[in-house]
């Protein structure tokens, strides 16, 4: 591994990333410098505020080490890491509790304790990232709608564009300070800086070489100097007015305290903040989680989130050990390297070397920077960013998907990260309700008539089905059932049960469903009731047993009784089949005309078959010679699927039932001349399904040897036989294609 990274550094160094890589690096070090400056002003404030310098210290040990290893482990190359603002309000709270607890205590005690709760939290955060990266847990996280990402996107692009403002001015843009930025003194600060990123954004949306972001930073060096000489101000002057940056320490800042010195530390306050220390490693999970989901949409790269947490790991444990608050990437300082084309390592690296001299020697050579330079670069980036995410998407997202983009920008815009990111994800959880609970849970639906059970039944029954079909309805169920989908489909089902006549069952199969919540037991509680009123036979087929079980906790006898299961929809069908049967007989059993009636609707049908089956029975006593008797009983194996036949067999008594590969399901039913594996008396043949006995059954077999003798002593009675086997292959295909299925 360390070979093949050494390989891959040196090519990117001999490359034309270097030049991007470099400048970047530089631009992104002075950003971090300041931004550990800021932190630590936020979290070192009140009676630690004397301790402020000291703490950037360790803030800024933090961002060399989380670049530096991300940069070396990451899989986006461009990736850059640094300690992040969200924790530090976490870390700002227990610095009040802090110095609240040990009032007595000396300003160097208080500071000691603090550096060791906000290093602990670093390394709680790393024990976390490690239990996910090591258990390969961070896929369960990634599940993040495109539109959530996209606002995150686009609110990061807007916090870039006010922050932009923040650098060159050093004023924090709002309502409040607004007139003072549109102060003529104001805008000669900011006016260059946005000129220069609007410059570079349009330069580079035409144009995207390389040499085109450093070659623009030299030269806005040189013109600022050169400006400045012209002018007659000195570097010195030029910091003290804010126009060249200044207040980079120029000393050592770290270790911010010895070994010597825990013995401050006062251990029971550390105890009490544990609470606060884990709410800072979920808030830094929920953080890396959204950035490296940003990283891959803006840079449209594929990364391995398990590995970004082992990476996470590592970084933190070290920044932990320095005293730093926890960081992870960052998808604003990664996209600045994406916008540069520093899609290399050596941006991490070269960010980390720069910002590890200023820690240990100082950084006064970084003061040559304009403001506005830094700041025109960090516009540049965020300008990218809202195009992309805020302009571009709105003709490629449906509109509802569109305004969820722009209400996160909006919430992260004027709330910040973390609460916009809040206000998105509860907004994308009501469209996704509303949008699912539309969702048509029902795959399919038609009618007995449409589509019969495989059942064989015969004539009588079949013209008793035919006429008494429609009034079995049944329903195909998928997909997750949830409180939305659940309500439009238990009133679809309502519907159903208001015909007239009502049916006479309602065959509902869950084979498709994937899950299922309280709300949907429900619905379906009201809907078994509703059908008992009607007086309509409820059939529930493939039910989960989970849902079986909630729904039985649920129901009154009375309703419970009401209820058939069955093991798969096509015993659903046979079920519904024998119910209407039953009924009908119940209701015109009696009935001599009804009798006459369906007898002279089926005569014809039955006819045919009671002809097909006395010529059947006469062919198997002309063949009797070639043929061998089985019996079979109840339950017992007929043909087993992967085993070698001794021959065709012929079903001459009894019902047998044909299986799916894994035995669950009846995929058809044989009767009396139906032929089971008829190639086996022809050639060397391995069943390919599994047969059983319904119930007693008989066959004759026929080997292959035995149908050559056939065919040379009896050519008629062997072509008589393949006529007859060519019937029943037509005859099965048209029972196993019944007409309507699937409408």
């Amino acid at each position: 591994m360390i070979p093949a990274l050494a390989s891959e550094l040196m090519a990117d160094a001999k490359s034309a990333r270097f030049p991007a890589a470099l400048s970047v690096g530089v631009f992104m070090a002075v950003r971090r410098i300041f931004g550990g400056i800021y932190l630590a002003a936020i979290i070192f404030s009140g009676p630690l505020a004397p301790f402020a310098v000291r703490g950037a210290g360790a803030l800024l040990f933090g961002s060399c080490a989380l670049c530096l290893i991300t940069a070396l482990t990451s899989t986006y190359k461009g990736a850059l890491s640094a300690p992040m603002s969200a924790p530090a309000a976490i870390l700002f709270t227990i610095g009040v509790s802090v110095t609240a607890s040990m009032s007595d205590a000396s300003g160097e005690a208080m500071f000691v304790t603090m550096i060791v709760i906000m290093g602990l939290s670093t390394v709680v955060t790393a024990v976390c990232f490690l239990l996910i990266g090591e258990f390969r847990l961070a896929n369960l996280f990634r599940f993040m709608p495109y539109p959530v990402i996209s606002g995150f996107l686009a609110g990061l692009g807007w916090f870039m564009v006010v922050g932009s403002f923040s650098v060159m001015c050093g004023i924090s843009p709002n309502w409040e300070t607004l007139p003072r930025l549109l102060e003529f003194d104001m805008i000669l600060r900011w006016a260059p800086g946005v000129l220069y990123a609007f410059g570079l954004f349009f330069i580079m949306m035409r144009w995207s070489h390389f040499l085109i972001l450093p070659a623009s930073a030299v030269l806005a060096i040189g013109l600022c100097h050169a400006v400045l000489f012209a002018l007659g101000i000195s570097v010195e002057q030029a910091g003290e007015a804010g126009i060249l940056l200044a207040g980079i320490p120029t000393g050592s800042l770290w270790p911010p305290i010895g070994l010597g010195d825990l013995i401050q530390v006062d251990w029971g306050v550390v105890a009490l903040q544990v609470p606060d220390l884990l709410g800072v490693a979920l808030i830094m999970l929920i953080l890396l989680v959204m950035n490296v989901s940003a990283v891959e949409l803006g840079a449209n790269v594929e990364m391995d989130m398990n590995r970004e947490f082992r990476a996470g790991t590592v970084g933190c444990l070290i920044a932990g050990l320095g005293g730093s608050s926890p960081g992870c990437i960052g998808a604003g300082r990664s996209m600045m390297s994406h916008a540069a084309g520093a899609n290399t390592r050596l941006t991490g690296i070269v960010t980390a070397l720069l910002l590890g001299s200023v820690l240990f020697v100082g950084g006064g050579v970084l003061e040559i920077f304009p403001r506005l330079l830094i700041g025109g670069l960090v516009l540049f980036v965020g300008i990218g960013l809202l195009n992309k995410w805020l302009v571009a998407t709105r003709k490629q997202m449906p509109l509802s998907d569109y305004g969820i983009v722009v209400s996160i920008a909006v919430a992260v815009g004027l709330l910040g990260f973390l609460e916009g990111l809040a206000v998105g994800l509860v907004v994308t959880v009501i469209f996704f309700v509303v949008r699912f609970s539309r969702v048509d849970v029902v795959a399919a639906s038609f009618t007995g008539r449409d589509r019969p059970s495989k059942r064989l039944r015969s004539a009588i029954h079949r013209a008793i089905l035919r006429e008494q079909g429609e009034r079995v309805r049944v329903h195909l169920l998928g997909g997750y059932i949830f409180f939305g989908s659940a309500s439009t489909l238990g009133d679809r089902l309502k519907q159903t049960l208001k015909a007239d006549p009502p049916p006479i069952c309602l065959l509902l199969d869950f084979a498709g469903v994937s899950g299922f919540d309280i709300s949907a037991v429900n619905v379906f509680s009201r809907v078994i009731r509703a059908a008992r009123q009607v007086q309509s036979q409820v059939v529930l087929s493939t039910m989960p047993e989970r849902f079986r079980l909630t729904l039985r906790r649920s129901l009154p006898d009375r309703d419970w009784r009401n209820l058939l299961f069955e093991e798969d929809l096509d015993h659903g069908l046979e079920r519904c089949e024998e119910i209407v049967i039953a009924e009908w007989t119940r209701l015109h059993g009696t009935s001599q005309d009804t009798r006459e009636a369906l007898f002279n609707v089926s005569i014809d049908d039955a006819v045919c078959q009671l002809e097909k089956q006395a010529r059947f029975e006469e062919l198997t006593k002309r063949l009797r010679p070639w043929l061998q008797f089985r019996d079979y009983a109840a339950g017992e194996t007929i043909v087993a699927r992967g085993e070698r036949q001794e021959g065709m067999q012929l079903l001459i008594g009894g019902r047998a039932a044909v299986r799916g590969e894994h035995g669950e399901a009846r995929m058809a039913e044989y009767g009396p001349g139906d032929a089971l594996e008829p190639q086996a008396a022809f050639e060397d043949h391995v069943a390919g399904v599994d047969v059983a006995a319904a119930e007693p059954c008989r066959t004759v077999l026929m080997t292959a040897s035995a149908r050559q003798l056939l065919e040379r002593d009896d050519l008629a009675l062997a072509q008589e036989l393949s006529k007859h086997l060519i019937g029943v292959m037509v005859a099965r295909q048209t029972r196993l294609t019944p007409a309507g299925a699937g409408q």
